[in-house]
């Protein structure tokens, strides 16, 4: 019976120098590993990465995920917060929600895109000896629109441009329209969130952030003034106008569902918009246009304009005015509702793609 009893004493003992801390690295590396690239993070309604600096606290696990149902898929805006010194503090903030533990590990955690020279990471530089996971992932991608204006031409029978959304005049616009509703019921492959266009924060938000961003490509400007008379026609961009509708107009009645505008700016901070493939944003308008706009919308802004609504009808409006009556960009003819329609089957739409990218974790 002694003996029985020295030998179970003795056991847990026999293989204490078995375990090594390259296992033990390993695993913590393995788990943060799956919980970034697997997890959505927390709180998941609204998502961590839409939260202001003023709520860091509240964000209590980073998960760089789409959602809970497309693991391995991340989100970019989650990945950009992720890796945001100035938004987090290395290794506290990172420590706690996506390390845990409460051995202080000291760990490197990067991410590089397929193709790219760029590696955003955080931590201290890696040892000789430390435990590691590598991760092949996908990064969701946002959809854009891109007008192509380069074969524009008058028809020689007619006279008139080929293009029917233009007009004679001086004051014309370019709207581009989302349908909530039908953007986040008829998604592709069974409307899976990772091709999904969603302009709204996550479902059953209590917030209105969130949800993803929208670029509109408007190129070849200079090819549609036709310079009546042998004067050239000069063009500015003058104003963004937003309008908004939380119910559908019937069809052919020709009216239109839109109200507002709740948005009309000269000053568009809200947006980020480039002129003639300057890098440079424009915050003041008019501006003379005469090659290319490019208005990038910023994930959230859709959400806060369509006030969280999935019945939104949201109606982004580019104002532009000529020194003479001309053809130019009119999307006002353009059935239901005078506008493009920023959809999954418009083939002037590059829908959500993936992107292959790396995450690495490094554990010591």
């Amino acid at each position: 019976m002694i003996t029985l009893i020295y030998v179970a004493t003795l056991i847990p003992t026999l293989f204490l120098g078995l375990q090594s801390s390259s296992i033990d690295y390993d695993a913590v590396a393995y788990r943060t590993g799956v919980i970034l690239v697997e997890d959505p993070g927390m709180p998941y309604n609204p998502s961590w990465e839409t939260l202001p600096n003023t709520s860091d606290s509240q964000i209590l696990r980073f998960g760089l995920a789409l959602s809970k149902d497309t693991p391995n898929i991340l989100s970019p805006e989650k990945i950009n917060r992720f890796f945001c010194s100035t938004e987090f503090v290395y290794p506290d903030d990172y420590q706690s929600r996506a390390v845990f533990g409460n051995y202080p590990y000291l760990f490197n955690i990067s991410f590089q895109m397929a193709g790219s020279n760029v590696t955003q990471s955080v931590g201290d530089i890696v040892p000789e000896n430390y435990g590691y996971t590598r991760r092949v992932v996908k990064v969701k991608e946002h959809s854009n629109a891109t007008m192509d204006f380069s074969g524009f031409n008058v028809n020689p029978i007619t006279g008139q441009p080929s293009e029917n959304y233009t007009q004679n005049a001086t004051t014309q616009s370019f709207s581009v329209y989302f349908n909530y509703t039908y953007l986040l019921d008829n998604g592709p492959d069974n409307n899976n969130p990772a091709y999904q266009i969603n302009p709204l924060a996550p479902s059953g938000s209590s917030g209105i952030t969130g949800g993803e961003g929208a670029l509109i490509n408007l190129t070849d400007l200079n090819q549609i003034p036709q310079n009546y008379g042998g004067i050239n026609t000069t063009v500015n961009l003058s104003g963004i106008m937003v309008y908004r509708s939380v119910s559908l107009a019937p069809l052919g009645t020709g009216q239109s569902p839109f109200v507002g505008p709740i948005l009309n700016s000269t000053n568009p901070i809200q947006f980020e918009l480039f002129v003639d493939g300057n890098s440079t944003p424009v915050t003041n308008l008019p501006i003379p246009v005469n090659d290319s706009v490019s208005l990038y919308i910023p994930p959230g802004l859709l959400s806060f304009l369509g006030q969280g609504d999935s019945s939104t009808l949201l109606n982004v409006t580019m104002q532009f005015n000529l020194n003479q009556q001309d053809w130019y960009i009119n999307s006002t003819q353009m059935p239901p509702y005078g506008a493009f329609d920023y959809n999954y089957t418009n083939p002037y739409i590059t829908q959500p793609q993936l992107k292959d990218g790396v995450m690495e974790v490094a554990v010591w």
